[in-house]
């Protein structure tokens, strides 16, 4: 019920902001006014913000594509926008659908206004220690390094290594890297797009 209640009203929105600047300014003052409170992650609270990123890491594929991309195009689609506001976590699954995870422009016919996004001066004090994944500033923490030999540090490095390749066997995690377009691909893939280009410059030679 959820899903169909939302999922209209959140593409309505989506389209209306995308084409009209006048709607996109006006319901961005009211979802993503400017930041001064950077000590609650964007996802908590009960601000329309706050729920809009929540729904972001629903389990229904439709319904947190919508609300990412409404967020996206009230952020006019800059991608350094968009974290700041949800957080790099919350914001990786879309970035990730549309190759934007290394911070690419993103390609779109909508025709942005050149308004700059000011900073509060709130925001200007803490920005420097927000952290870029949960989108708040986190409390100091302790080096879990400090006190290891450099033996004992290698040591530990090579235990976790270790732990990776167990899992990545099992299949418990995979891991990935990106493509040339800014993807998310298995490094399997990554590995082997990388021995036929090699293959295919040394057989031009």
């Amino acid at each position: 019920r959820v899903k169909e209640k939302l999922t209209p009203i959140l593409n309505l929105l989506t389209e209306s902001c995308r084409a009209h600047r006048e709607t996109r300014l006006y319901i961005r003052k009211h979802i993503l006014p400017p930041l001064r409170d950077v000590s609650h992650r964007p996802e908590d609270g009960d601000t329309v913000k706050s729920r809009l990123v929540r729904l972001m890491t629903h389990l229904d594929t439709d319904l947190k594509h919508c609300a990412a991309d409404l967020l996206f195009v009230l952020c006019k689609e800059n991608v350094r926008r968009f974290v700041k506001y949800t957080g790099y976590g919350n914001a990786a699954g879309l970035l990730a659908t549309r190759g934007l995870l290394g911070g690419q422009r993103a390609v779109s016919d909508a025709q942005y206004s050149s308004d700059s996004d000011s900073d509060t001066e709130e925001y200007r004090q803490m920005k420097d220690r927000i952290n870029p994944v949960t989108g708040r500033v986190e409390a100091e923490q302790s080096n879990p390094m400090e006190g290891m030999t450099e033996e004992e540090k290698e040591e530990e490095a090579k235990r976790l290594i270790m732990l990776f390749n167990k899992l990545s066997r099992e299949n418990i995690i995979q891991p990935m890297g990106m493509d040339e377009e800014g993807k998310l691909v298995p490094m399997a893939g990554l590995e082997e797009a990388k021995s036929e280009s090699e293959n295919e410059a040394e057989s031009d030679k």
